[in-house]
């Protein structure tokens, strides 16, 4: 059998499409190898990670009864991964050492992003928000945290650097509000005005935010919403650059809409219709890819079902399956992979870790698996080197990535 028949029955059969002697081929391909793969090795905690990689295979419906022993199931996925995907790895623990760190020129680490974010209203004043809290509700009349407590109004409240008694600036041309760790009557806004309102996290931050019809929105680092305070007329519109993830409040007679700009200046429109869904609209990223999660939603004029995502380069739509949860798992603090090359990956380790990524030479193995954005970077790029193909050298902020 060719490895591209093989390829193919493996891709059958993780979308149950095999027959059932096609089926037994599979698994007895998966038990051989597990075998002869981590016998006289030490065992991992199958127990625990073995059913979530199991899962990735999509094996055939329950009703059908599998042959493949739990043990081995780590191995079986590196197996499938190995000649579907390339290279797997996988991240057992949050804290997990595999033994394999990066060169570390300047002798230390660099810690992952954490939650923070500013809201810049069309006035020009910048509301700096709080890292100890996840976040901010906003309403027609005013803007709260999410655990109740209020964002402080007062601008000569106490700051983060020690000097007390003075507003804080970030450079935008506005004046900044504190972190709302201090005390304050509350930030108000006037009821007979529609404020424009632009939220934006760096290279290192996330946040969430509730919008004043009541949807969620998840915003990834170095991202940026545009909305007003207050919706109406025909339509909810907002303006995205970056990536989120939205639970959208859905309304038929006033349509949520999220606009965004691809790398060619053309504009995407997605609709809600009772949805769920990510959108990755990043400038530096070749295409827009939205994926919906649940509901129903629709890209342009092209409609999604659940676990369909469009990728849109210049306009041409082009739709496929894939598991939206992979997808969305940066919300959960996850890295998933699923078949990327090395440039994509580092993208995202550049924007949570706030890191220049210099290339020396450029790897062209593509790489599967799960690592943790809880971790620091020399553990993420540790597990990257671990699976092979790829080097790295971490001087300051910068990472040099070779072969």
């Amino acid at each position: 059998m060719t490895e591209a028949e093989i390829k193919d029955l493996v891709e059958r059969y993780s979308r149950a499409a095999c027959t059932g002697e096609e089926a037994a081929i599979v698994e007895g391909w998966f038990n051989d190898f597990a075998r002869k793969t981590v016998d006289d090795k030490p065992a991992p905690d199958f127990e625990r990670i073995g059913p979530e990689l199991w899962a990735r295979i999509k094996p055939q419906p329950a009703s059908r009864k599998l042959h493949v022993d739990l043990k081995y199931m780590v191995a079986v996925a590196a197996a499938v991964a190995t000649i579907v995907f390339g290279v797997w790895f996988f991240s057992p623990s949050r804290h997990g050492d595999n033994g394999r760190h990066p060169e570390l020129v300047s002798g230390s680490d660099i810690a992952p992003g954490k939650n923070g974010a500013t809201i810049t209203l069309s006035t020009g004043e910048v509301i700096r928000l709080s890292e100890a809290k996840k976040g901010v509700i906003i309403d027609p009349t005013s803007l709260t945290y999410d655990d109740g407590s209020e964002i402080a109004s007062e601008a000569a409240q106490p700051r983060n650097d020690g000097r007390d008694g003075q507003s804080r600036n970030d450079g935008r041309g506005g004046q900044s509000r504190n972190d709302g760790r201090g005390g304050g009557t509350g930030f108000s806004l006037k009821t007979e005005t529609v404020v424009q309102m632009t939220a934006t996290t760096t290279k290192g931050q996330t946040y969430e935010f509730t919008l004043p019809d009541g949807t969620h929105i998840f915003l990834n680092a170095d991202s940026k919403i545009t909305f007003p305070s207050q919706f109406s007329g025909k339509e909810r519109k907002i303006l995205l650059e970056g990536e989120a993830y939205f639970v959208v409040k859905h309304d038929e007679k006033q349509p949520f809409r999220v606009a965004s700009v691809g790398l060619d200046g053309k504009q995407q429109i997605v609709e809600d219709i009772g949805t769920e869904f990510n959108i990755n609209a990043y400038r530096d990223e070749a295409s827009i890819k939205t994926t919906l999660v649940e509901g129903s939603a629709r890209v342009n004029e092209t409609m999604l079902s659940p676990n369909q995502q469009a990728t849109n380069r210049g306009g041409a739509i082009k739709l496929s399956q894939v598991n939206a949860a992979d997808v969305a798992a940066w919300k959960n603090n996850k890295f998933i992979f699923d078949n990327d090359d090395i440039r994509y990956i580092m993208r995202q380790v550049s924007r949570w870790y706030n890191v220049e990524v210099i290339y020396k030479e450029v790897p062209n193995t593509k790489f599967g698996g799960t690592v943790s954005r809880f971790d620091n970077i020399s553990s993420v790029l540790g597990i990257l080197e671990a699976a092979g193909g790829v080097t790295f050298k971490l001087e300051g902020r910068r990472v040099y990535v070779g072969r």
